[in-house]
C-alpha cells in the first residue's frame, strides 16, 4: 500500500476494524452466541421420558432435563460465543427439542454468517483506504511529483502539534489517508516552516525577529 502519513505523519492503510462491527480484517474474535446458565431442569416424570413425558426421549437430549446440554459448544479458532445471545437461544432450543448436535449445527450456521458480515466490513474498509491514498498520490495540490517532499511536510506537523491520541486516531482509523487531512497537514507543515526565522543579510549572531523582516527600519535621508 502506497504511504500517506503513519504515526510519524498521516498513517498508512490500517488495518483496524471499522468500529462498528467491531471487526478488524481477520478480527480476533467474532461475537456470535454464548455461554449461559440454563433453568435448572425438573426431574423426569418416568424412566426413558423426558420432562414433557415423551416416551423414548432420552433426559438431556433437547428438553430441560439437563442442566448443562446446552454447554461447551465447539467454536473456529478466534471465534468466542456470546453469552448473552446463547442465555436467550437456550430456552428455544428446549422449546423445539433439539439435541445437542442439532443446536450446535445452528450455531455453525450463524458463526459462518457473522464471519461472512465481518469480512465484507472488513474489505470495504480496506477498499476505503486504497481509494483515499490513491487520490492523495494523485491530488493537484500535493501529490505527483512533490508528493513526497509534501508529505514531509505533513508529517513535521504532526510531530510537531499532534498528541499522542492524535497519533492513535490517524492509525485506528486511517483517517490519516483522507486527501483532506493530508492537505490540512501539508499546509500546516509549511506554514511551519515558513515561521522560521531567516537571516537576510543581519549581522552573524544577531537575532531577526518577524518584525524586523516584515517592516525594516528605513535609513534617514
Amino acid at each position: 500500500m502506497p504511504d500517506a502519513i503513519p504515526t510519524t505523519g498521516v498513517p498508512a492503510a490500517s488495518t483496524t476494524t471499522p468500529p462498528a462491527a467491531e471487526a478488524t480484517p481477520q478480527p480476533a474474535a467474532t461475537t456470535t452466541l454464548l455461554n449461559g446458565e440454563t433453568d435448572p431442569k425438573p426431574a423426569a416424570t418416568a424412566e426413558g421420558e423426558g420432562a414433557g413425558g415423551d416416551p423414548g426421549k432420552q433426559a438431556g437430549e433437547g428438553d430441560s432435563t439437563s442442566n448443562d446440554i446446552y454447554a461447551d459448544f465447539v467454536m473456529p479458532e478466534g471465534v468466542t460465543l456470546d453469552t448473552g445471545l446463547l442465555a436467550e437461544a437456550v430456552p428455544l432450543f428446549k422449546e423445539l427439542g433439539l439435541t445437542k448436535d442439532q443446536a450446535q449445527k445452528l450455531i455453525d450456521l450463524q458463526t459462518k454468517r457473522v464471519q461472512a458480515d465481518s469480512q465484507k466490513q472488513i474489505d470495504a474498509f480496506t477498499q476505503q483506504l486504497d481509494d483515499w491514498q490513491t487520490a492523495a498520490k494523485t491530488d493537484k495540490e500535493f501529490g505527483g511529483d512533490k508528493f513526497d517532499q509534501n508529505i514531509a511536510h505533513a508529517r513535521a506537523a504532526v510531530n510537531k502539534f499532534g498528541t499522542p491520541e492524535l497519533k492513535q486516531l490517524l492509525e485506528d482509523y486511517g483517517v490519516g489517508n483522507h486527501p483532506e487531512v493530508i492537505r490540512f497537514m501539508v499546509r500546516v507543515g509549511k506554514l511551519t516552516a515558513e515561521d522560521s526565522p531567516v537571516n537576510s543579510g543581519a549581522a552573524p549572531g544577531k537575532p531577526v525577529d518577524r518584525v524586523s523582516l516584515l517592516y525594516p527600519p528605513t535609513q534617514d535621508a
